[in-house]
């Protein structure tokens, strides 16, 4: 690889030392949802990359592929606090916010805090939950934070939200709004697994059955100087403008009404930072931003032909296709 996409500062060896130390984080998360999960590696490694980079992560599939497992496997192999909450039409704010209740016998309140505050939180079925309560995920998703009775309170850190969804064809579905669908950093659709994986699912020897048995396998501490680490991955200009030309080409594609916005060009990068560490590298590489493209930007592609399932991730394909990766 060109020296041109490096950093010219003289600290490459310590840079290059504190990448490793999050290459070897990530594979001790990766291996311990691996063992829980068949099969799935690229669902399992965009996941760990949303956990590394900060981004929350969208888990869209039929039922019965392993969302939820996914999710809970993930949160299973990280030390901190969590929270499953479950999408249902009558699921109010207050319920995964917070509420004010009565402190004592007098008139004061005080905030009883929601499920929502806890360093990873699983929404299983986020699009059963009605709009009012979808919404009310908006504010903790972008600045880590609610709002209840007028007074702003800030989440714990790390904070990483999980969500599962249904496809929105299916009976009891709200669809997730374009504001909602932008504040994913990623979108995974793990499939169904493959012959020899569903065995070992029916065997035992990986799905549920061996969930209870994950331990942490990192902790807070670790997990936020592994964030820091991908925060400092080196972007040289021009991966920056080939993001933006992948951004610009979604836009300009003659079946699109609303292309990818500057949001989920910063989401892209900041997965490709963290597919850089998980590499063991200090420093963004074209293939990093290429593995996560798919993910981060096809969910925030609005297509003119609303009903055409899997439009997106066709767009952004042929977006890859046409926009040259830089080699200097």
């Amino acid at each position: 690889m060109d020296v041109s996409l490096q950093p010219a500062a003289v600290e490459r060896g310590s840079d290059a030392v504190a990448a490793g130390q999050t290459a070897d984080t990530a594979a001790r998360i990766t291996g311990s949802v691996g063992g829980v999960l068949a099969g799935r590696t690229e669902a399992i490694e965009t996941a760990v990359a949303c956990l590394l980079s900060g981004g929350h992560l969208l888990i869209e599939d039929i039922p019965g592929v392993g969302k939820t497992l996914l999710a809970q496997a993930l949160a299973a192999s990280v030390g901190g606090s969590f929270h499953r909450i479950q999408g249902t039409p009558d699921l109010l704010p207050g319920d995964v916010t917070g509420t004010m209740l009565p402190a004592g016998d007098g008139f004061e309140l005080r905030f009883r805090p929601g499920p929502i505050f806890s360093n990873i939180v699983v929404f299983d079925e986020l699009n059963r939950a009605n709009p009012r309560t979808q919404s009310a995920l908006l504010e903790a998703t972008e600045e880590a934070a609610v709002t209840v009775d007028g007074a702003t309170r800030e989440l714990p850190a790390p904070f990483l939200l999980i969500a599962t969804q249904n496809p929105v064809e299916m009976t009891g579905t709200y669809p997730l709004g374009e504001g909602a669908l932008d504040r994913f950093a990623a979108v995974v659709t793990p499939g169904r697994a493959a012959a020899d994986d569903e065995v070992d699912v029916l065997t035992g020897r990986r799905g549920r059955t061996v969930l209870q048995a994950v331990e942490p396998v990192t902790d807070i501490g670790d997990l936020l100087a592994a964030r820091r680490v991908v925060a400092d991955v080196y972007v040289a200009d021009q991966i920056a403008r080939y993001v933006v030309a992948l951004l610009e080409a979604t836009r300009q594609h003659p079946r699109v009404r609303l292309g990818a916005s500057t949001r989920g060009g910063v989401a892209l990068v900041g997965l490709a930072k963290a597919r850089a560490a998980m590499a063991g590298r200090h420093y963004v590489v074209p293939d990093d931003v290429v593995r996560v493209t798919e993910s981060a930007l096809s969910h925030r592609v609005i297509v003119n032909d609303a009903g055409s399932v899997g439009a997106g991730r066709d767009i952004v394909a042929e977006c890859l296709d046409r926009v040259p990766a830089p080699t200097a």
